[in-house]
């Protein structure tokens, strides 16, 4: 298959390296012309192009840009696309891209897919040929792609032994400024701490243990990528922010008044919820979209 790839950073690049493995034959659209380069140096790529001309020759085509971008390219690239191909997007919101690609007239050549994949570092460079293996991958208002561009795009995921789950473009996105959106805001808030800049506390970077850096990690995350995603999603996000305030707020309550009974019951709760979260404990479960599309994919 002829896949042209539209974005080569982190996972434009993951994605070429993991379908070349498979013996797809890929081309690379970039404006970032470093970022292209090193992709065809990885060998994600066999060769790059045009918007235009990578579109027109293409079986599949795969948005990996930031999800503003993907507003503004993919009325284009469904104006163009040839007939028989499939046009996915993986960003991390898609409630307003979805809104979007049902106004076009070629609706049911697109497929929303968010792979639940990726690491705080950017570019290709952190590229890596199995990001995608065996991880979730979220396949929203499948009921609106064609039965062939949906086999097209579930065909891809299973050569990449992703576990596929259908769901509704609303409830994707409510659910992910919990589980996602919101835990890297507060990365940002965390890291941005103005003690953590001041001269006396320079030691920090000695004394901070491995509590510090898994908290933080996700600090060094692209902005490029997350700013785009914190506004499309900012009703869900900020309603998710007010309510983990009130809990900071509560816990601060307890310390300041010694209430030790009631700071001891929330941290087994929060002991408990974080065995329900924990993905070495918890299979996924399919949600089976409503008019009759392909089973879930298993590795």
């Amino acid at each position: 298959m002829h896949v042209t790839i539209i974005g080569t950073g982190l996972m434009g690049c993951s994605l070429g390296l993991a379908l070349k493995k498979s013996g797809h034959y890929i081309t690379g659209v970039d404006q970032n012309e470093t970022h292209l380069q090193e992709a065809l140096k990885r060998g994600a790529l066999d060769k790059t192009g045009r918007l235009e001309d990578a579109i027109r020759e293409a079986d599949l085509v795969a948005l990996c840009i930031p999800v503003n971008a993907i507003i503004s390219v993919l009325p284009k690239v469904l104006d163009n696309v040839p007939l028989h191909a499939a046009v996915m997007d993986m960003g991390s919101t898609k409630l307003d891209i979805c809104n979007l690609a049902d106004k076009h007239p070629r609706r049911e050549s697109f497929v929303a897919v968010h792979p639940m994949a990726g690491v705080e570092h950017s570019g290709p460079m952190a590229a890596h040929i199995d990001m995608f293996l065996h991880a979730r991958v979220l396949i929203c208002n499948p009921q609106n792609s064609s039965s062939d561009a949906l086999n097209k795009v579930l065909g891809i995921l299973q050569e990449m032994k992703m576990k596929a789950i259908f769901m509704d473009a609303h409830d994707h996105d409510r659910q992910l400024a919990l589980v996602s959106h919101l835990p890297q805001f507060m990365a940002y808030a965390l890291s941005s701490m103005e003690e953590l800049d001041r001269d006396t506390h320079r030691n920090w970077t000695e004394l901070g243990g491995g509590g510090l850096q898994s908290s933080i990690r996700l600090g060094k995350s692209d902005a490029n990528m997350w700013m785009p995603v914190f506004h499309q999603n900012k009703e869900n996000l900020l309603q998710f922010l007010n309510s983990y305030m009130h809990q900071l707020l509560e816990m601060k309550r307890m310390i300041e008044n010694n209430q030790d009974d009631d700071l001891n019951k929330l941290i087994k709760k929060a002991n408990a919820n974080y065995e329900k979260l924990n993905y070495r404990n918890n299979k996924p479960r399919p949600m089976v979209p409503n008019q009759g599309a392909p089973k879930v994919f298993y590795s």
